[in-house]
């Protein structure tokens, strides 16, 4: 449209011009042949003008689209550092649980470790009161023996006798030996054992 309007203008007055100054013919073909020289020159710029419109437009499209880019990218950057930061909480996370866990269980083995120790030794210590009783109960029933031994005259093998009768039942099937013999007396066993504590006789006579 424009381009049609300036060849218009240019024509009325190149028109102009050859109505004022008459009909010569050689100033007319000057005037068309400056009038095509015009035109090719108003092609050219305009085509020029065209190519540096589409050129500037084009770099516009091209900036546009790197500025796209880089912004595209950046934001891919900064997912990736998001998933990368998201990625080590969920690792360190992960990690501290299993150290509690580790902590925990290393924790419950040493007390059951302790505790299995302290019952071995609450064992042991029962075992050793036990066997230090026993021998205290020997030592005291051993003293009693001797004293009665010796109190009521009663020889070892008497004392022996005793003992084994007492524990196999027979006790007043037998006597203590004395001098004249063995003594079949009812009360036969009765000073001795009630010197001694026999707390398993039991005189049926």
């Amino acid at each position: 449209m424009t381009r049609k309007l300036i060849k218009y203008l240019l024509v009325l007055f190149l028109a102009t011009n050859v109505f004022a100054g008459g009909d010569d013919r050689d100033e007319q073909a000057n005037i068309e042949e400056e009038i095509a020289a015009f035109e090719a020159q108003l092609e050219a710029e305009l085509a020029a003008q065209e190519m540096m419109a589409e050129i500037i437009a084009e770099e516009e499209r091209a900036k546009r689209l790197a500025e796209f880019q880089a912004k595209l990218e950046a934001e891919k950057a900064a997912a990736a550092a998001s998933t990368a930061a998201y990625q080590d909480k969920l690792w360190e996370a992960d990690y501290a649980a299993q150290q509690a866990k580790l902590e925990a269980e290393k924790f419950e083995a040493d007390y059951a470790a302790q505790q299995a120790k302290l019952a071995e030794e609450k064992a042991a210590a029962a075992a050793a009161a036990a066997e230090a009783a026993e021998l205290a109960a020997f030592k005291a029933e051993l003293a009693r023996y001797e004293e009665c031994k010796s109190v009521l005259d009663l020889s070892d093998s008497n004392i022996a006798l005793f003992k084994s009768a007492l524990v196999d039942g027979s006790l007043f099937s037998v006597g203590p030996q004395i001098t004249s013999g063995t003594e079949f007396t009812a009360n036969r066993w009765d000073d001795y054992a009630s010197c001694i504590g026999a707390l398993d006789y039991k005189n049926p006579f």
